[in-house]
């Protein structure tokens, strides 16, 4: 009977293991597990395991590589800027520029009279602020807020203005006054990213209110703002604590209020109270703001600070009237600037290019700027600056894109809204399209990349993905979503779309989950 000595059984181990120095492991655990069984284990943990999920990935030209509840209705969050501003990149010149006018009923008289209103005239220029342009990594403030009011409030004295008998006129009829999409929730109305749309925008309309500890305890904060335009009041019951307080300041507005509410302690020692705001009424603001500046340059200004809109008179069904057909055509013209606006200009100023703005617009998720867009989108494309023409533009774009008319139910351009629904193979078919255009290069680059930039600069930093994800982010409630392109591990670039709605909202294991599924779609492809 032969028998086998104790080194030849530890050699046959080491070689049946891999385990010696030059031999490759061939055990189970080093095989690529598939897809759908690294999906399904991602999944199964109790901390996402009662979310509901929706997963589409698809190659670039659109062969099906997994899908999981692809054709169900999720809530997109910011996800929907992927529909806004892809249709833009198709429709709109990259150059496009916005000019915004500020003209005089009257002729400036021989001794710098103006007897009647001033009126300036915005036309969607969603970049009238101290953005840095272009998007250099973050977002980038440099110089006053309102420098380029400043800039117009100096070309109207160098005009020779010293009196203005009438008003000073903040004009937005250029889009109907729809502020918010249907759908927004009223307690996302009083922060800067909730903040209202409007053909003249300033300053993303928002002011930043800060709040800082008083020199003795119990003494309350002292507020200011910046801008420093007056614009809301404050009530103040804001109270300086004693260093270490685990106190906590808060604020509050109510839609439609002026008056904003500071309340709670802040310590001595700490940071204070600072929060972004939206503005009630933008065009009013540009208004007041422009009046303010004349004031302080020397001009007499006997009016006040008023708004001009243009109301909606539309009544018919949303979703109907969406529906109908439109022939959407690639357009050619360079700047807009309002017409009709007399023949006495006092000032202007030239916006960056819409192709800038748009890489902030998913770089950031910046909301107003996608409602920007998508009004524009209306206002060019169709009949009307519009919330109902800029969606109807939308969802004709996204159908001639091969998207399922079926597979998206949209009422604003940025995300915001609960009603959005969205399923995830009409994202991974949009996306395929756009890596087919002329235009899709630039479409990727504006989107946020991971370990890089934007909204996914602190994500996706191990090597197998660092610098390889481009995608645009969403959160909205108990909704999370991720779209985009995927370098895989194989060199092939993959579209994906992850959504996920109904979460735990004191768990933050959602998005682990998300980074964990795209890192098994590369690891897998």
């Amino acid at each position: 009977m032969l028998t086998r000595s104790p080194f030849l059984i530890l050699l046959l181990t080491l070689l049946s293991t891999g385990t010696m120095a030059g031999v490759p492991a061939k055990h189970p655990a080093a095989r690529k597990v598939p897809l759908p069984r690294a999906v399904a284990r991602i999944l199964a943990d109790p901390g996402v395991n009662q979310a509901h999920w929706g997963v589409s990935v698809v190659s670039v030209d659109g062969r099906p590589i997994y899908s999981l509840n692809d054709g169900q209705y999720f809530n997109p969050a910011s996800n929907a800027k992927l529909l806004t501003t892809a249709a833009a990149y198709a429709l709109l010149p990259s150059g496009l520029t916005f000019t915004t006018l500020v003209s005089s009923s009257a002729a400036v008289s021989n001794t710098g009279e103006v007897r009647g209103d001033v009126t300036i005239f915005g036309v969607g220029d969603p970049n009238i602020s101290a953005r840095t342009m272009p998007f250099g990594g973050k977002t980038e403030r440099t110089g006053p807020p309102l420098a380029a009011l400043e800039d117009m409030a100096d070309q109207i004295v160098g005009h020779g203005v010293h009196s203005i008998r009438g008003d000073i006129v903040g004009d937005d009829t250029w889009f109907v006054f729809e502020r918010y999409g249907a759908g927004w929730s009223w307690d996302d109305l009083q922060w800067g990213y909730g903040a209202p749309a409007s053909a003249l925008s300033v300053n993303d309309n928002e002011v930043y209110l800060s709040a800082m500890p008083a020199a003795q305890v119990g003494d309350n904060a002292v507020p200011s703002w910046l801008p420093t335009t007056p614009y809301y009041a404050i009530e103040n019951s804001l109270t300086t604590a004693p260093p270490g307080d685990p106190g906590k300041a808060g604020i509050e507005r109510a839609p439609g209020a002026m008056t904003v509410r500071i309340f709670g302690r802040t310590p001595l020692g700490q940071q204070g109270l600072h929060g972004a705001l939206a503005i009630e009424d933008p065009a009013d603001y540009a208004a007041r703001a422009l009046r303010a500046m004349l004031l302080a340059r020397g001009v007499q200004v006997s009016g006040t600070a008023r708004a001009q809109h243009r109301l909606p008179t539309d009544t018919g069904d949303f979703l109907s009237a969406q529906q109908q057909p439109l022939v959407l055509h690639a357009i050619s013209i360079e700047n807009i600037r309002a017409a009709n606006v007399g023949e006495f200009l006092l000032a202007s100023h030239v916006s960056p290019p819409l192709g800038d703005d748009l890489v902030v617009t998913n770089k950031v998720s910046q909301n107003l700027h996608a409602e920007i867009t998508l009004r524009t989108l209306g206002k060019l494309e169709s009949s009307d600056g519009s919330l109902l023409e800029g969606t109807r533009v939308v969802r004709q774009f996204l159908i001639s894109a091969g998207v399922s008319p079926s597979d998206f139910i949209l009422f604003d351009g940025c995300g915001l809204s609960t009603q959005d629904l969205v399923t995830p193979r009409a994202f991974t078919t949009l996306l395929g399209y756009a890596a087919r255009q002329s235009w899709g290069e630039a479409f990727r680059t504006s989107l946020p990349v991971g370990g890089v930039d934007g909204s996914l600069s602190a994500r996706f930093k191990q090597p197998l993905l660092d610098g390889k994800v481009f995608a645009k982010t969403g959160t909205l409630g108990e909704a999370r979503a991720l779209s985009g392109y995927l370098v895989a591990a194989s060199g092939q670039t993959v579209v994906f779309s992850i959504m996920c709605t109904d979460h735990s909202p004191s768990e933050p294991a959602d998005r682990a989950a998300m980074d964990k599924i795209v890192a098994a779609i590369a690891e897998s492809n």
